[in-house]
């Protein structure tokens, strides 16, 4: 157990014996770092250009279907992507590595990033944690999200799945996370840190031109809406900072899916929901999107595309429900109709997204 006056050395302001930085449900949680991304910055204004500007490509990595045999769908840009770029988030990366060489109190440091107004992600190995599906049945290293603390409680809040698979925000006690973090961690020692900044930070600075500022731009989201209908490489347009990606990208994500699904059929591959939850909340976003142009007179009030992607996300979601009825009462023949609902939704949304890109570009001449 963390001594308590030791961990009030370690406080910038010793009236603060409480810290809940803000934090709400995500959007998107099928993949942590999205969720850990958009619980912080979608309350705020300033970041819905950014929010409705990017969850708009899909893609499969080529790397991980081909040297790891996972099909891994995603938006683009990914989470990896997101921690280094995103504007209004300041970082700071550490080691759990160099921490400990250095003899640094984990308490401690999450404490004082905490009091700065910092989250912290970390990897901890969830066996230790209560109400994970792993917890005190293996070992399983994953990372974590910490949010504030209750010194007098000696409780963590934090967002991770919980044993249901669902995105949670709950609390982890001071003993369970020391354990849990003490564990090996293996390759997955990062520890990053970031801050919420208000576009006003940087006024005045020039060494901040551009940062915590993105404004909106329709024909950037004509431009990815259209890269998302031909299965383009969105990668390709950042060579100036980085290597391009390898993989399959937009609507062409579809046939993969359809090969994911037969083989969960024909038992080549373990039950796996996330593709297909993350199609769904491809779906929904489209959903926002629609309804945000809506809001700025980009789009008619009365536009049928609403209901268009409300039937597909209808659809999406009874697709990711079958695949998790299946695993839970090991029925592989549910999944028989998910590939003609596929290949429905395909033919619907090629002329959906074609319909929405005509009606943005009359707008936007």
């Amino acid at each position: 157990m963390i001594d308590m006056l030791e961990v009030d050395t370690a406080i910038i302001d010793n009236s603060k014996k409480v810290v809940i930085l803000p934090f709400e449900k995500p959007k998107v949680y099928g993949f942590l770092g999205h969720a850990y991304v958009l619980g912080v910055l979608q309350p705020y204004e300033y970041a819905q250009p950014w929010i409705h500007s990017s969850y708009i490509q899909l893609f499969f990595s080529k790397h991980y279907l081909n040297d790891l045999g996972e099909y891994r769908l995603d938006f683009y840009p990914d989470l990896m992507i997101a921690y280094r770029n995103l504007p209004w988030l300041e970082y700071k990366h550490s080691d759990k590595k160099i921490l400990k060489q250095l003899g640094v109190d984990i308490h401690k440091y999450l404490i004082t990033q905490l009091e700065r107004e910092m989250y912290v992600i970390t990897y901890v190995d969830e066996y230790y944690i209560g109400n994970t599906g792993c917890y005190q049945q293996y070992h399983f290293i994953h990372d974590i999200f910490i949010y504030g603390y209750d010194l007098e409680r000696q409780i963590y809040h934090v967002a991770i799945f919980d044993k249901n698979r669902q995105f949670s925000m709950q609390e982890v006690s001071f003993e369970q996370f020391e354990q849990a973090y003490s564990a090996d961690s293996g390759v997955h020692s990062l520890i990053n840190s970031f801050k919420r900044l208000e576009p006003a930070d940087y006024e005045g600075s020039k060494f901040g031109a551009g940062l915590a500022r993105f404004e909106f731009d329709l024909q950037l989201i004509i431009d990815t809406l259209q890269d998302y209908l031909e299965g383009k490489n969105s990668t390709e347009r950042l060579k100036i900072q980085q290597h391009p990606l390898e993989g399959t990208f937009g609507m062409d994500v579809y046939p993969l899916l359809q090969e994911f699904t037969t083989n969960m059929i024909d038992g080549i591959k373990y039950f796996d929901v996330r593709p297909f939850h993350i199609l769904w909340e491809h779906k929904m976003m489209m959903i926002a999107r629609i309804k945000y142009l809506q809001q700025l007179g980009h789009l008619s009030v009365d536009t049928p595309l609403l209901a268009e992607f409300e039937w597909l996300e209808k659809r999406a979601y009874a697709q990711r429900n079958k695949v998790i009825k299946g695993q839970m009462i090991d029925d592989r023949k549910i999944l028989q109709s998910i590939n003609e609902s596929l290949q429905g939704m395909q033919d619907a949304e090629k002329l959906a997204i074609t319909q929405l890109i005509e009606e943005l570009q009359k707008n936007n001449s």
